[in-house]
C-alpha cells in the first residue's frame, strides 16, 4: 500500500491546473484544449460564432453553424506532457447538433521508486475522455447542450473509470455582437478507483460574457470561474524556513477583495481585421496570483495566439505561460468537411 500510495502521490499533483488542482482525479479535463480559449487566458465559453473548438469547452455551442467542422488540437504541456484533441460536429434538421470528440493525454515517463528511494524502473500514465456531445437552439437566440464523457485513466499499474459531464447554456444577441454563457463543467464520479479511495472530479462552474464591436475589428470576453468557491487563496504549506511560515499565512490572509475576485478573471481580446486573419491574448488571474514568483512576475499568468486561413483549412497557435518555467505551446487545424464533399 506504502508503494501505491507513493506511485500515486507523485503523479497527481503533476497534473494540478494551478493550485487548485492536485486534489481531484481526471485533473486532465481542467486543462484548456481548445487553442481558441487557451490563447484568451485559458476559457472563452460565450464566443458563439461557429468555433467547433470552443463547443468543446462549452457543449451549448454546438450549433448549425459547427455542422461538418472537424477540428484536431494539440497542446505541448509542461515537461514532456501532450494533449490531443479531434472533434466533429453533425446539424440533425429539426433535432439539434450532435458532436463527437475525443480528448487524450499522455503524461510521458516516470521513475518508479518506493519511499525509501529505491528505484524500480520507470511506469508511464494517460488518460482520455469520449466526448459525446448534443445541443438545441430555441429561437436561434438560446442554446443548451450537454457533453457526455466516459473516462479512462491508468497510472502505472492503477487504473480508473469514470463517467463525467458538462452542461452548458447561451444567449446571442440577433445582431450576433453579443453572448452570455454558463457552463457546470465536470460534474461526474469515478466508476472504479485506482485503489481503495474514491476521489472527486474537478467541478468548474463557470460564467461568462463576450462583446464584438459593431464598427471595430474586436471582440472582448469575459470569463468567471470557480464561482462554487468563492475563496480561492490559500496558505503556503511548503515553505522551507520556517520563520517564514507566518509572515507568509499573512500575507495570504491580507489578500483585498480586488486580488481575490481576479482569481475568479480570465479577460481575453481579439483582433480580426480580416477573415483569414487574427490575433488573441488574455490574461488569468489566479494563475498570475499563484504561479508568479514575487521577485519576478515576468508574462505569468498572460497568453496569445494567432491564426490564419489557407484555402479550406484554419490554423491556429497559442502560447500560454504558466510559470517563468513553464510554457505550453497549442495548435490547431479545423476545416469544414462539407466543403469537400458538396
Amino acid at each position: 500500500m506504502k508503494r501505491q500510495l507513493v506511485i500515486l502521490g507523485i503523479f497527481l499533483p503533476f497534473f494540478g491546473f494551478s493550485q487548485i488542482g492536485g486534489n481531484h482525479v481526471y485533473e486532465f479535463l481542467a486543462v484548456p484544449v481548445s487553442t481558441r480559449a487557451a490563447a484568451l487566458g485559458g476559457s472563452a465559453i460565450a464566443i458563439n460564432d461557429g468555433d467547433i473548438s470552443l463547443a468543446i469547452e462549452n457543449p451549448s455551442l454546438f450549433t448549425d453553424a459547427t455542422s461538418g467542422k472537424l477540428s484536431i488540437q494539440y497542446l505541448n504541456y509542461i515537461s514532456d506532457i501532450n494533449f490531443g484533441t479531434v472533434t466533429y460536429a453533425h446539424h440533425l434538421k429539426n433535432i439539434g447538433t450532435i458532436g463527437v470528440g475525443l480528448q487524450y493525454m499522455n503524461g510521458g515517463e516516470f521513475t518508479e521508486t518506493d519511499q525509501n528511494g529505491y528505484i524500480y524502473g520507470t511506469f508511464g500514465a494517460s488518460e482520455m475522455a469520449l466526448n459525446l456531445s448534443y445541443a438545441k437552439s430555441f429561437d436561434s437566440i438560446f442554446f443548451m447542450g450537454a457533453t457526455l464523457k466516459p473516462v479512462y485513466s491508468q497510472l502505472e499499474n492503477y487504473n480508473s473509470y469514470g463517467l463525467v459531464m458538462d452542461v452548458g447554456a447561451s444567449y446571442t444577441s440577433r445582431d450576433k455582437l453579443f453572448t452570455v454563457g454558463i457552463l457546470l463543467k465536470n460534474m461526474g464520479a469515478q466508476i472504479t478507483q485506482y485503489i481503495d479511495e474514491t476521489g472527486s472530479v474537478p467541478f468548474d462552474l463557470q460564467a461568462g460574457i463576450s462583446t464584438k464591436l459593431a464598427h471595430a475589428p474586436f471582440r472582448f470576453s469575459l470569463v468567471a470561474h470557480h464561482l462554487h468557491q468563492p475563496k480561492l487563496s490559500y496558505n503556503y504549506t511548503n515553505v522551507v524556513e520556517p520563520s517564514n511560515v507566518e509572515q507568509e499565512a499573512e500575507d495570504t490572509e491580507a489578500l483585498n477583495f480586488f486580488q481575490e475576485t481576479m482569481n475568479h478573471v480570465i479577460i481575453g481580446i481579439e483582433f480580426v481585421p480580416t477573415k483569414s486573419f487574427f490575433l488573441r491574448a488574455g490574461f488569468n488571474g489566479m494563475r498570475f496570483q499563484e504561479l508568479k514568483l514575487d521577485d519576478k512576475p515576468a508574462m505569468v499568468g498572460f497568453s496569445w495566439g494567432f491564426g490564419f486561413r489557407v484555402k479550406k483549412l484554419h490554423f491556429s497557435y497559442a502560447n500560454a505561460r504558466y510559470h517563468l518555467a513553464g510554457i505550453s505551446n497549442q495548435f490547431a487545424i479545423t476545416t469544414n468537411l462539407n466543403d469537400y464533399f458538396n
